[in-house]
């Protein structure tokens, strides 16, 4: 559809946009059919007054999920308006970087969400043993996958600009910044799983926490103070956010060490038998 509207109906810049708002308002719809009509309709009961009753339990650990998501893609959005101050050139290579680190993102982040799946799973089930398993597996895999992103970004640096411009002087840019990058994608991976395993035992307030406290308290001032204060400008930005991703993964890690799963058990009978 891109394609189509861009190039084919000669829309340019505007098409992009006008085809991912329809792609975004298909998504739904079509699962919405799937549900109905082929697969998953079983599920539903009808709405009843029931539907309408204890919401606080789901609320209370909702808010603290969105806050854990929400905190951290705010703060990569904050950076892109603080590139805006440092020129053109900047601002576009902020785009290429943050495209890039959100490409590399989709690799841990499914890994994090099947984590958490079947760590719920295996809570829900009082299974302690094998739900300590499953995180144990999952931060390997977050590991591999970590180091593999961190391998592919530092090797081929001058080369991965090159699909997103022709620009030079952007090129240069996101080259110079490009290690930091994969510097942090071992971090980057672990946090995002160590935010899996928290909603898996239900303890996403404390993802939340950590978050606001990395991002905005240590990560912003010293993104805005290292970009314009000491005049590192397109790096500074980006090595605040380096530093949060390492907080994050270590300060969660060591909580998911310290945490009393049996504990989570206990909340997540006490959820089920109050819903």
């Amino acid at each position: 559809m891109n394609w189509l509207f861009v190039w084919k109906f000669a829309w340019g810049f505007v098409g992009a946009p006008i085809a991912v708002a329809i792609t975004d308002n298909l998504m739904p719809l079509f699962l919405f059919l799937y549900v109905c009509f082929i697969d998953g309709s079983e599920c539903w009961n009808g709405l009843t007054l029931k539907a309408l009753r204890n919401w606080g339990p789901m609320i209370r650990l909702a808010l603290p999920g969105l806050i854990m998501v929400e905190a951290e893609c705010l703060a990569f959005e904050i950076l892109t308006l603080g590139s805006s101050y440092l020129g053109t050139a900047p601002l576009a290579a902020q785009s290429v970087l943050s495209t890039i680190s959100s490409l590399t993102f989709q690799i841990p982040f499914p890994v994090s969400i099947s984590g958490s799946t079947r760590i719920a799973n295996l809570i829900g089930a009082t299974l302690v043993g094998a739900a300590k398993t499953s995180a144990k597996v999952t931060m390997c895999f977050a590991v591999i996958v970590g180091v593999l992103n961190m391998l592919l970004l530092s090797s081929l640096r001058n080369y991965i600009p090159r699909l997103f411009t022709s620009d030079e002087e952007v090129i240069e840019l996101v080259a110079q910044v490009l290690p930091l990058c994969a510097a942090f994608q071992l971090f980057d991976a672990l946090a995002a799983n160590c935010n899996g395993i928290l909603r898996g035992i239900g303890r996403q307030e404390i993802g939340g926490y950590v978050q606001l406290l990395c991002y905005y308290a240590v990560a912003m001032p010293i993104s805005f103070g290292t970009a314009f204060g000491f005049q590192w400008h397109l790096f500074g930005l980006w090595s605040g956010v380096a530093i949060a991703l390492f907080l994050v993964s270590v300060i969660e890690a060591i909580f998911l060490w310290q945490t009393n799963w049996d504990r989570s058990v206990q909340d997540a009978l006490r959820r089920n038998a109050s819903a």
